[in-house]
């Protein structure tokens, strides 16, 4: 069976359960490490019989346990890199790539020389290692935290893999985090308990718990962030924040309350979806 013949089986497989049919391409190219021009253009070659056997079994695990790709090939790209994903990490979004647009924005305007970035609740370190590969031509020292021990493992991996020099610390918010940044930025996990009834599986089934939801009505880490950054923010210092796309009134707010001052981005689809705060 070559490619072709792979891929148009698998599509038909997932139509039947009514499968979104292109995960199909998407899962061989990503199964098979190869970029969209490559793979297009050998889409006539043959697969070995171990290659067919283990495609159709994740096409069939994905029609089973709606396991979302990431998680059927154990990575996922961002920002055009590769990054290593497991269930103790939170798979990449899209939208986190406007936040990083956002804060190289920031820097590449920025007046000031040798800034310092902290990167809270990193997960699989994305923020942390595209803002270092991606400004590689400015002086940045970037550090990266996270509570989970686990993801930090994870997130050290992908440092690695990417040849992205980030320093890692293990810490609960600002607990370990004894210098002050020109920049701290955080996707932190951000859903209200109550919206876990409204959530697909393929989300609450392999995104870990512990970077989805928050006390408070999604709100807990962006206060305790608020409140205690006073500490750790130089005296020009800004926050930047990915947010749900219905907390814009109350991150102005929580912000105001903490006399700062907050903007609210919209992302490519229109919802709010980024702070910057100062």
């Amino acid at each position: 069976m070559n490619r072709r013949q792979a891929i148009t089986k698998a599509c038909l497989l997932l139509r039947r359960q009514e499968k979104e049919e292109s995960l199909a391409r998407f899962l061989l190219m990503y199964m098979l490490d190869e970029n969209s021009q490559l793979f297009s253009n050998n889409l006539s070659e043959q697969l070995s019989k171990e290659k067919e056997n283990l495609y159709f079994t994740l096409i069939d695990k994905h029609i089973k346990e709606d396991a979302p790709l990431s998680h059927l090939v154990g990575f996922e790209y961002f920002y055009d890199r590769k990054f290593k994903v497991t269930s103790d990490v939170l798979s990449p979004r899209m939208e986190t790539e406007e936040l990083i647009y956002k804060v190289i924005e920031y820097v590449k305007k920025s007046e000031k020389n040798n800034l310092k970035i902290l990167d809270l609740c990193t997960g699989s370190g994305v923020i942390a290692i595209t803002l270092k590969k991606e400004l590689e031509d400015y002086p940045v020292e970037i550090i990266a935290s996270d509570v989970s021990v686990a993801a930090l493992n994870i997130a050290k991996e992908n440092a690695n893999t990417n040849k992205a020099e980030v320093s890692f610390i293990q810490s609960d918010i600002f607990e370990n985090i004894k210098d002050k940044f020109d920049i701290i930025v955080s996707n932190p996990p951000y859903i209200d308990y109550k919206d876990r009834t409204t959530m697909q599986d393929n989300v609450l089934n392999y995104d870990p718990h512990l970077a989805l939801f928050a006390e408070e009505e999604g709100m807990y880490f962006y206060r305790r962030i608020i409140e205690e950054a006073k500490e750790h923010l130089t005296q020009d210092g800004v926050i930047f924040f990915e947010i749900g796309y219905d907390q814009r009134e109350k991150i102005i707010e929580l912000s105001r309350l903490n006399n700062y001052n907050a903007k609210v981005y919209k992302d490519i689809n229109g919802r709010d979806r980024m702070a910057f705060i100062k």
